[in-house]
């Protein structure tokens, strides 16, 4: 136990190359995109959403938006309010990402006040700084997971799977060309919060119980959805019905704790509830419904959101294929974590895969699921591990094979770069029409013309045409 306790917060060797390796990666791709020295670069699609409470609040003092008529033209481009019920402009995003993104903007600010940049809210500045504030989220995030993993596996296990969650998936790029989306934070927070649920349950305590309700509630304020990080909280360790009764027999004696965990999770929503209550008459507004945006539980795309050419999470991003093999082992290694880690992900794909855009809309892979990957992480290091302390042909293969789907991904987010991967209309045709070519393939846009055409009918069957 003190080993595992010392692991725990001590990274070895390999993982200190490999956290430094990735953060080195994520700046050196940062700066040669360079993509926020365009104007219409960084802050754009979701993020201009997510980041308008900023300016907003701290260079004109409106939240209603009002100062958006003063130079509509600038404006237009910028913010894309909705119309609330009564009538007033309201952000559609809760304010979650702008809470993380604060230090970096008021940082940003200051340095306009200083230099010949506009100190609009959206000049390089501002632009510079959202960019790179996802590298500290994903350095928070590999701390954390590291700290979780070593109290369990080897410093090399620990280190090829770092690569495999970050230069392996489609968080890669969500951590460079689109850095300020919310995945790379959610990645990191839900890192954090499976630290602090195993220290709760080693000493449980009123100070962190506390801190778990406040990461929850952060996390569920970027990402409602993710309100299932609870599951993991609430279920980790439980390995038979026997301790599910002691569970809960736990919290029902220390129910004051659950109160306390609940109070401080709607505390970190209070801005949230104050905002909505001010511009829509009520302290909780789905804002998506005003766009006719909805769930269909009745019809989960499940098979879609996994396996389809369009969009699946496991077509695109296919070194997660190992983390789901790895459950068989986690189950041997650690069979404590099946039941929050199944409950979590099995819910978690039929709730993503229920959203009228089951495929998230423009995006590299199924974004949607980057937030789980430190949970995903577990399993993948369970696999790593039966590998690397079996015979040596087994290291061997699982080596080759993640660093070939490392590899895939790597040029595959090149391919996204260049428009090789579409956004949004894939299809079996395309995808093989491209697969590990450096060139466009004749006739590829015709093809996503006709795809997006057979698209049109989802979009006005679920009142989005």
């Amino acid at each position: 136990m003190v080993t595992a306790l010392q692991n725990s917060f001590k990274p070895g060797k390999w993982t200190k190359y490999t956290i430094l390796f990735i953060l080195l990666s994520i700046v050196g791709i940062n700066l040669g995109h360079h993509r926020y020295n365009k104007p219409d670069g960084v802050i754009e699609w979701d993020i201009k959403s997510y980041y308008a409470y900023l300016p907003a609040v701290f260079i004109y003092h409106d939240l209603s938006l009002g100062f958006m008529d003063d130079d509509p033209e600038k404006f237009k481009g910028l913010i894309w309010p909705l119309t609330s019920p009564t009538g007033d402009r309201i952000i559609k995003v809760s304010m979650g990402m702008s809470v993380l993104y604060t230090p970096f903007f008021l940082a940003a600010h200051l340095v306009a006040q200083f230099t010949p940049w506009e100190a609009d809210g959206y000049s390089r500045p501002y632009r510079f700084a959202l960019t790179f504030s996802a590298l500290f989220y994903i350095w928070l995030g590999l701390i954390y997971l590291t700290r979780v993993l070593r109290r369990y596996f080897a410093d090399k296990v620990v280190a090829m799977t770092l690569l495999a969650v970050v230069p392996g998936t489609n968080l890669l790029y969500y951590s460079t060309f689109e850095a300020p989306m919310s995945h790379a934070f959610n990645f990191a927070l839900i890192a954090v919060f499976m630290w602090q649920t195993i220290r709760f349950y080693e000493a449980p305590s009123l100070g962190r119980i506390a801190m778990a309700g406040a990461l929850a509630g952060l996390i569920t304020l970027i990402r409602p959805t993710n309100i299932l990080v609870l599951l993991i909280f609430f279920l980790w360790d439980i390995r038979s019905v026997e301790q599910f009764k002691n569970r809960v027999l736990f919290f029902v004696h220390h129910f004051g704790w659950v109160i306390l965990m609940a109070g401080i999770f709607v505390l970190v929503w209070v801005p949230q509830f104050i905002y909505w209550k001010s511009l829509t008459g009520t302290f909780f507004f789905f804002s998506y419904g005003a766009q006719s945006e909805r769930f269909f539980f009745a019809e989960p795309q499940i098979f879609n959101i996994l396996f389809s050419y369009k969009k699946g999470w496991l077509v695109y991003t296919p070194i997660m294929v190992l983390a789901f093999a790895g459950m068989i082992w986690m189950r041997r290694k650690l069979p404590g974590m099946m039941l929050p880690l199944l409950a979590f992900q099995l819910i978690n794909i039929y709730i993503l895969s229920s959203w009228w855009s089951w495929w998230f809309g423009g995006g590299f892979g199924l974004r949607a699921f980057i937030d789980s990957y430190a949970l995903m992480a577990i399993p993948m290091a369970c696999l790593m591990e039966y590998a690397f302390d079996g015979p040596r042909w087994r290291k061997a293969v699982l080596i080759s094979l993640t660093v070939a789907l490392i590899m895939l991904n790597l040029f595959q987010t090149w391919q996204y770069t260049k428009g090789m991967i579409h956004w949004e209309n894939m299809n079996r045709k395309t995808y093989w029409m491209h697969f590990l070519r450096v060139n466009p393939a004749p006739g590829y846009w015709d093809e996503i013309k006709k795809q997006y055409e057979e698209d049109l009918e989802w979009y006005r069957r679920v009142g989005q045409a």
